[in-house]
């Protein structure tokens, strides 16, 4: 279903937005922060305005980390996990079966096992298991024999299910991130579950920590009262960084600090599973970005839980036997190839259908063809493509499994959760959020959707792009590029810095990717040319004189390296 208002052609122009300083102010400001008056502006624009707080976010370390105990559920947790070492019980760490929720097990796992606890994990397969408490994972943990089961990045979402652990006498600690739904939203319902969530604490102040991040959270408290030594804690945090980095949480807080260690860690890593998909995927590990993180290593990860088992990732981050890794790296590489091409089915699908329409406000569409595993992705794409919430449904079985993602200004988990009743189950974010509800019920669904989202004022729906500052690429230089680094590690509240440029030449382009939707070449601008890569701008290279026009320029400069060298490359965020 396709909504639109007026006619038009989708081709969203994307409006520039500097930011400016009085110059006495600027001045003022990086005579305070002891930075040159780039530095000044680059903290300037992401709210950094004080020099206590310069000082806090260019030099984040181990005392940023809030004490896992201010977590209300904490203490007892903690007493429950002694409980059960103390009693030899069998621990379950039951995970999410995206790149968060796996990372976030296979830290769990690893830390607890170190001290001695006998813990194993189950991981649902999206696709043949289905979700939530069912046959299957009653199944496993009888044969186990299981006392505890601990949750990474999902809740349980009714009461059916916590009474099905419950009867076979299993205590429930939930580990999560995602915003409170159903018996959990009241906390004297909760029937004696633990639940440590940063959005539903009163008392952490961190209510953004992905859900592997919870989990870290979880191990640290551990062994603070075993009175383990934290050393290891901080030693395996690469794995928590990649879930964390792959959920897209905020780079604040202690965030910072768990992504900064843990792509430090990467240089020297002790997973031995890493040093091996990083070598298969061409990536300096002395020069991993976030971004390398994002594009190229979750991805990867993300596709066993997508297509077919994430548990085989798990034991990724696990396994010490080179064998058995290679054999996981290969199905890795299998499951990406078949990942790649049913998400470019989908969006290939869609974006034929919407170039012959009219401007949506939204677009709800389902299909009985679509693997559930990978509309994610592709929701995601669409919705940042053209600005606008996207919700994709997978139907199967008689259900229909939903995947969402919306725009500021649209809390699509609201509008879920005022049907809520009719859902089977549904949970995530204010921008993303998903949802499982019977067929029977899915028009009902669809046309509350319709209504809520086809009242939404499009008149801010222009995509604005954020440029920090005007930069001349003939005076970039690595001195200068180290120093805008420092403000790294860069994502969601703490956006690559992006300058803008004028009077610019575009040098030997060719495009590349499915559909050609990248570009890669060259700029020059009088005697300076500098290798360039733009990210979905494919579509704007025009043949007609292109190379001999002059242009306005937003770009991220950044580094890539060959073999042991580093240059400078600059990533194309739009020209004119």
């Amino acid at each position: 279903m396709f909504n639109y208002t007026k006619k038009e052609a989708i081709n969203l122009v994307m409006k520039w937005e500097l930011k400016s300083y009085d110059k006495n102010y600027l001045v003022s400001k990086s005579s305070e922060f002891g930075e040159s008056k780039l530095i000044s502006r680059l903290l300037l624009n992401r709210g950094v305005n004080t020099k206590e707080k310069v000082h806090k976010f260019l030099n984040s370390d181990k005392k940023d980390i809030h004490n896992p105990f201010l977590f209300e559920d904490m203490e007892n947790a903690v007493k429950r996990i002694q409980k059960a070492g103390k009693n030899k019980e069998k621990i379950i760490v039951y995970g999410d079966y995206d790149v968060d929720g796996i990372s976030g097990v296979a830290y769990l796992v690893m830390m607890l096992r170190r001290l001695g606890l006998n813990v194993d994990y189950y991981i649902p397969n999206r696709v043949h298991k289905g979700t939530g408490i069912n046959k299957h994972v009653l199944a496993f943990l009888k044969k186990w024999d299981a006392k505890l089961f601990i949750t990474v990045d999902t809740s349980i979402n009714n009461l059916e299910e916590i009474l099905m652990l419950k009867n076979r006498e299993i205590d429930i600690i939930i580990t999560d991130h995602h915003r409170q739904t159903g018996i959990f939203e009241n906390e004297e319902e909760n029937l004696g579950v633990l639940t440590i969530n940063p959005k539903s604490s009163k008392n952490y102040p961190n209510k953004f920590l992905s859900g592997s991040g919870v989990a870290f959270k979880l191990a640290d408290a551990v062994y603070e009262t075993y009175g383990a030594n934290k050393k290891i804690l901080y030693d395996y945090l690469d794995i928590i960084m990649i879930g964390t980095v792959a959920d897209v949480v905020p780079m604040t807080d202690e965030n910072r600090f768990i992504i900064k260690k843990g792509l430090s860690n990467l240089k020297k890593t002790k997973i031995k599973g890493l040093k091996y998909i990083i070598n298969y995927l061409k990536i300096n590990p002395k020069n991993i970005t976030t971004s390398d993180i994002g594009f190229f290593v979750a991805p990867i990860f993300n596709a066993l839980g997508r297509i077919d088992n994430s548990k085989i990732v798990v034991n990724f981050f696990i396994q010490e036997d080179d064998f058995k890794l290679f054999s996981i790296i290969e199905e890795m590489k299998r499951a990406n190839k078949i990942r790649r091409y049913l998400e470019n089915e989908i969006y290939n699908e869609l974006e034929e259908k919407i170039q012959r329409l009219e401007r949506p406000k939204y677009i709800f569409m389902k299909s009985r063809k679509w693997h559930s595993g990978v509309i994610g992705v592709v929701c995601s794409r669409i919705s940042i493509k053209y600005n606008i919430p996207v919700i994709l449904v997978s139907i199967k079985n008689g259900y229909g499994k939903a995947s969402c993602r919306s725009i500021e200004g649209v809390n699509i988990f609201d509008i879920l959760k005022s049907v809520s009743n009719k859902l089977e189950r549904f949970g995530g974010h204010d921008l993303a959020a998903g949802f499982l509800v019977s067929e029977k019920y899915l028009g009902e669904i669809e046309k509350h959707l319709r209504n809520k989202l086809a009242i939404k004022n499009r008149g801010n729906v222009q995509k604005i792009l954020y440029v920090d500052a005007w930069l001349n690429i003939e005076n970039l230089n690595k001195r200068k590029l180290h120093d805008i680094n420092r403000l790294s590690p860069f994502g969601l509240d703490n956006q690559e810095p992006n300058f803008m440029d004028a009077d610019v030449n575009f040098l030997n382009l060719t495009k590349f990717g499915i559909n050609n939707r990248h570009f890669k070449g060259f700029v020059r601008k009088n005697n300076r040319i500098i290798s360039v890569i733009g990210y979905n701008l494919g579509h704007k290279l025009k043949t007609n004189n292109f190379y001999k026009k002059k242009f306005k320029i937003v770009y991220t400069p950044i580094f890539k390296s060959v073999h042991s060298d580093l240059f400078i490359e600059l990533k194309i965020k739009d020209f004119k």
